[in-house]
């Protein structure tokens, strides 16, 4: 009987393969484990994109309500500038915020709307649509100077649209012409 002799080589092979296999396996797994962590990242962008999109439709929303209210106004509105107002006397709210470097609309919360008689222009549970409007000023026409009430009355309306609950909130604002006579 005949032995056949292998090379001498051959016993110092044997853990190569398990090496290469196990760093293959470590490349592939590091691999995954980036790209579950970019998809879940993505996911998020892609929330959030979509919670700020469905804010700013509120507000755009609130917007649209205020510019109604003021058009289907016929006579001039009374303006106040405490409690809860319908349109706000020009610069009233500037001191609302407590800090003076910061402006009125970018501190305040959905709760604060509603206590200055901000009206909700959402029927969803889920959004925030709210409208303030101020007064601006009162243009007379120039040719019409000696008759009373001759003119152009100006409005800002500024809206705020938040997705509750998430944390996205925009604002909006608008400014607004009409004449009464």
């Amino acid at each position: 009987m005949m032995h056949r002799r292998l090379p001498a080589n051959i016993h110092h092979q044997q853990g190569a393969i398990l090496a290469a296999v196990l760093m293959i396996m470590l490349v592939v797994t590091v691999l995954g484990v980036t790209a579950i962590n970019t998809a879940s990242l993505e996911g998020k962008l892609a929330r959030n994109f979509q919670e700020r999109a469905l804010a700013f439709q509120a507000a755009e929303t609130a917007l649209r309500a205020g510019e109604q209210v003021l058009e289907g106004l016929t006579a001039e509105p009374v303006v106040c500038s405490a409690g809860s107002c319908a349109v706000w006397s020009r610069n009233a709210l500037q001191t609302e915020s407590g800090n003076p470097a910061q402006l009125w609309w970018e501190s305040q919360s959905a709760q604060w709307w509603r206590d200055r008689g901000a009206s909700n222009a959402s029927a969803d549970p889920d959004l925030t649509a709210q409208f303030l409007i101020e007064e601006r000023s009162f243009v007379q026409n120039n040719a019409q100077a000696n008759v009373v009430g001759s003119g152009l009355n100006y409005y800002t309306i500024t809206a705020m649209g938040a997705r509750n609950g998430s944390g996205a909130q925009v604002v909006l604002q608008s400014h607004f012409m009409k004449r009464f006579n």
